[in-house]
């Protein structure tokens, strides 16, 4: 990645987490249950036999009603493991939210076991969180590149959650970024392709 690509994706960064953090709280539990709803309604939700999905952090499109009804729905659920030693991370299933402990970067991770691991197929869907999002379908995440290394691995269905004044028109992109099939904010589904 370019210095100035990488430059300019650290401010939006900054930016964008200082506008969630002035997101007054009841407007955000309003915003995702309507991103919640608008999942759930979606035709490749409700077609995926399989689920990827991720625990919420706070500067997040909230997750966990979202995670229950996947459970709910009776479809396979996996949920990220990062693991920063490789900058890699692998999907594990999870069959109940009581399961979740502490995980890399704080975030709450499933048990960690070899008969646990998922690997995407033609039924999997990843919902794919992000902090903005452009009108190509590009994303812009937390810095890591985990998620764009795992799409460059696997060809999966992507179906990102953001909330709506995340949106920019164009985001600083290169060879690495992936793009998302769809994007789901509180006002609309955008569908970019495929």
């Amino acid at each position: 990645m370019s210095t100035g690509i990488a430059a300019e994706k650290k401010a939006l960064r900054r930016a964008i987490f200082q506008a969630r953090s002035e997101m007054p709280f009841d407007s955000r539990l309003a915003a995702d249950r309507k991103i919640t709803e608008a999942v759930l309604h979606h035709p490749a939700y409700q077609s995926a036999k399989q689920v990827f999905c991720y625990v919420s952090m706070p500067h997040e499109v909230g997750t966990r009603a979202l995670l229950s009804a996947v459970l709910q729905d009776g479809k396979l659920l996996g949920l990220p493991v990062c693991e920063p030693e490789t900058s890699t991370m692998t999907f594990y299933r999870l069959d109940a939210l009581s399961e979740l402990q502490a995980g890399a970067f704080r975030i709450p991770a499933p048990p960690v076991a070899e008969d646990r691991i998922l690997i995407p197929d033609a039924d999997t869907l990843m919902i794919v969180p992000m902090l903005a999002f452009d009108a190509a379908g590009y994303r812009l995440g937390a810095g890591g590149g985990y998620y764009d290394r795992y799409l460059a691995k696997y060809q999966i269905r992507t179906l990102g959650i953001c909330y709506a004044d995340c949106r920019q028109t164009q985001l600083p992109h290169d060879a690495y970024d992936r793009r998302l099939e769809s994007c789901i904010t509180e006002q609309k589904t955008e569908d970019f392709y495929g």
